[in-house]
């Protein structure tokens, strides 16, 4: 008598089947319970990292304080919120926020982007605070390894308001305003960029009797060498310390209208002397057109009112040059030199 084979069992396939069925599955809680790790790591790396800096900092005389922090933005981004924010050089240079808001993706946690909502206060060692509000004031900060890394600053319709007894600020409002700041140049260099348009200003000197009660917009755009050297213990030692290198400014665009008036600076290299006083030599072109109908009282007026009495376009073309302290338009003395600290 013969016996036929058993029929093969078909349950091992079924079962081979359904963990295949599964295993996506498990994979993706696999993968989303390493991302909630990785996640909240980087959220204690962060918290580590801030306060080890902020201890670094008051170490060397410098102040980075808050009172209360908090972390948001699980699962793709890493948000944090500060209040009553302080950062303090020892020279009396500081900034004070009342609320400050950041963000940045988890796969990149050197690209910051701030907003200060609530406005911020800048103290100003010997002239007093001033209070910056508008309906935008936001930075950004990326390449923190680069020194300087590069900063962004960007508001729109800005008002600075000085503290009672406080001395003026250079800038009274603007509609909008950018300040950019980039190192990482070859052979050492940096980059400053500034602009604002819609802007009312408070300008000494030669600046002043141009912009006078106008609506202004300004530009200044200048290279920086040795930039590497523009660090130490406070602002105004690490100047001097660049200076010492050989730091230079080099403008490569400065330019200022109000109204018919306008000043423009074509070329020039700038430096920094022992007060703090800028120092150098600019080739710029001023056009102001004199009211005859008024007293003249600056020399750019007078010599305004000399081209348009001989019919011609009332453009100044001379050296500003800043030397001991004073600036010196050709041969005129306009008022002190601008002090970088």
């Amino acid at each position: 008598m013969t016996h036929n084979d058993a029929a093969p069992s078909r349950k091992a396939p079924a079962k081979a089947r359904r963990s295949r069925l599964f295993a996506p599955f498990i994979l993706a809680g696999i993968l989303a319970g390493g991302w909630c790790y990785g996640w909240f790591w980087l959220r204690g790396q962060a918290e580590q990292r801030m306060d080890a800096q902020a201890a670094d900092l008051k170490s060397r005389g410098y102040d980075l304080s808050w009172s209360a922090r908090t972390f948001s933005g699980f699962p793709f981004r890493m948000n944090i919120q500060l209040a009553d924010v302080r950062i303090a050089e020892p020279t009396g240079w500081a900034l004070r926020v009342p609320q400050l808001k950041g963000e940045a993706a988890v796969y990149d946690l050197t690209h910051w982007v701030l907003v200060a909502p609530g406005g911020v206060v800048l103290t100003r060692p010997e002239s007093g605070d001033v209070t910056i509000t508008g309906e935008a004031l936001r930075a950004s900060i990326s390449h923190v390894t680069e020194y300087p890394p590069r900063i962004s600053i960007e508001g729109a319709k800005l008002t600075f308001v000085p503290a009672p007894n406080a001395k003026p600020f250079t800038l009274v409002s603007a509609d909008r305003m950018q300040l950019h700041v980039r190192g990482g140049g070859p052979d050492d260099q940096g980059a400053v960029f500034f602009k604002a348009d819609g802007a009312k200003t408070a300008f000494p000197g030669l600046l002043g009797r141009i912009a006078q009660d106008k609506t202004a917009s300004m530009i200044l755009e200048t290279r920086l060498s040795h930039v590497s050297y523009l660090r130490g213990r406070n602002w105004a030692a690490a100047v001097k310390r660049w200076g010492e290198a050989g730091g230079q400014i080099t403008v490569q665009q400065s330019q200022i209208l109000a109204g018919d008036a306008e000043g423009k600076a074509k070329s020039g290299v700038l430096g920094v002397d022992a007060d703090g006083r800028v120092t150098g030599l600019l080739s710029v072109a001023i056009k102001e057109r004199a009211d005859l109908s008024q007293p003249i009282r600056t020399p750019e007026q007078a010599l305004a009112a000399a081209a348009q009495a001989m019919g011609q376009e009332p453009i100044i073309e001379a050296d500003l040059r800043f030397d001991n302290g004073r600036t010196y338009l050709g041969a005129i003395d306009t008022g002190p030199a601008p002090t970088v600290y």
